[in-house]
């Protein structure tokens, strides 16, 4: 005997048909989407959370309460539903974390579960007894759920970031559907704060799902339509290409409306250095760890690309004064050469102190193209691993590489960007033509 014989009480029936409306309003954001995207992806996303809804109001009692000449269909419907629901959750699972491409662990677990639960369904209809029906529906829907948790877990460990987002969906999941299916296996309501607690649990899960579904939906629809990727798939900044093109905007930008900025490159010297100790995936976790940083000191809205593999470049467009290129250069050069702890091959932590280099260049009125820029400020970046604050700007008299704590940077924009008319008009001796900014390595360094 369960909640389907009773009717719900007013403030149990007003809180349920609340919970329907916030579910179904990510319902109708669901189909908004299909209907923009009109793919195969997006139907199943916006079949598999119509279900889940269903599962919900089910479970809840509402439907009965609102049609009790339904009564015996809804009451088998409760049955299905739950194990369907799960079937489909775990053959999404499936195709969402590439199971297939992983291991066949992952690949066996989630095909079992989805089998199990297809089949489970009926067969409590056919082989148990009326009161063991929905108790033995719920657990093989929980079950289901707990191997979807545990492999979203798993799949974070094999690098796929995502995966936290499907595995926070699953663990606000779990106790929605233990407590939805407590409320339909008595016959007395629990008290109406409990109540709430189930329904808010079971709207942040399916949110939650519906948004890491429409992620990797996205990127999907990306890879099929050809598009490029504007992301580095290690340190997720922009990559060389993205960068570019933001340069270039800039510079456009910079001709009209005179704004001032900054071109600041960061190079990490003699990486392969650290493979035998470190591996690749040791290097990586380097590169992710400079990226933050550099990022907590330049902010979002300063745009960060890796420009090639040893290579990142920030467009400063959000500084006050040009003094700020002395105190930014100073801070980015001090806490990128901090030391940080990563994994050898052989599993012990190591402590690491990058061997990096800052160089800045101010965008002048001068007429430079984007190689030239960033030619430039990877030459003075060079220039800079000899210096001991490790950061330096161009000066745009001399033309020579200095460090950002000794630069004449002056208080005003208007200073600054009036000494690159002067360099250019003043006569450059033999000297002083020949003092460019050292050069190491390769002279020109173009993105991938």
């Amino acid at each position: 005997m369960n909640t389907l014989t009773h009717a719900l009480p007013d403030a149990d029936l007003m809180l349920w048909s609340a919970a329907a409306g916030a579910l179904g309003l990510v319902l109708f954001l669901a189909l908004a989407d299909a209907f923009y995207s009109r793919n195969r992806a997006a139907s199943q996303t916006l079949a598999y959370l119509s279900l889940c809804w269903a599962v919900v109001m089910l479970l809840s009692g509402l439907p009965a309460t609102l049609w009790p000449g339904a009564r015996e269909w809804l009451a088998t419907a409760q049955i299905l539903a739950g194990p369907l629901c799960a079937a489909m959750g775990s053959f999404g699972a499936s195709k969402w974390l590439s199971a297939h491409q992983r291991d066949r662990l992952m690949k066996t677990s989630l095909l079992a579960m989805t089998l199990v639960c297809l089949a489970g369904g009926p067969l409590c209809l056919l082989l148990l007894a009326p009161e063991w029906r929905l108790p033995v529906s719920g657990a093989l829907a929980i079950a289901n759920l707990s191997v979807v948790l545990w492999l979203s877990v798993r799949a974070t460990q094999l690098g796929d970031r995502l995966a936290w987002g499907l595995a926070l969906g699953c663990l606000l999941t779990l106790p929605a559907q233990i407590g939805l299916y407590g409320m339909a296996l008595n016959t007395t309501r629990p008290p109406l704060l409990l109540q709430a607690g189930v329904a808010l649990a079971a709207l942040l899960s399916v949110v939650v799902t519906a948004a890491m579904l429409w992620l990797r939906n996205h990127q999907a629809r990306q890879m099929t339509q050809g598009e490029v990727s504007r992301r580095d798939p290690i340190t997720q900044l922009y990559d060389g290409v993205a960068m570019v093109q933001k340069i270039i905007r800039a510079q456009r930008r910079r001709l009209r409306t005179r704004r001032d900025g900054a071109l600041m490159a960061v190079l990490l010297f003699e990486p392969e250095r650290l493979l035998p100790q470190i591996g690749q995936a040791g290097l990586n976790d380097i590169y992710i760890q400079l990226a933050r940083r550099m990022q907590r000191h330049t902010g979002t809205v300063n745009p960060a690309g890796r420009y090639y593999d040893r290579c990142f470049v920030v467009l400063l467009e959000t500084m006050h004064s040009p003094r700020w290129i002395r105190t930014l250069g100073l801070r980015v050069a001090s806490s990128l050469r901090r030391p940080m702890d990563v994994s050898s091959l052989d599993g012990r932590h190591l402590r690491i102190t990058p061997d990096i280099a800052v160089g800045i260049v101010h965008l002048s009125t001068a007429d430079k193209d984007v190689d030239q820029l960033l030619h430039e400020a990877q030459s003075v970046a060079q220039a800079a691993r000899a210096m001991r604050s490790r950061a330096a700007l161009l000066d745009l008299e001399s033309h020579t590489a200095v460090p950002v704590e000794h630069a004449e940077l002056g208080s005003s924009w208007r200073a600054l960007r009036n000494t690159a008319p002067k360099a250019a008009a003043r006569p450059k001796s033999p000297k002083t033509a020949n003092s460019k900014a050292p050069r190491t390595g390769r002279s020109r360094h173009k993105p991938a």
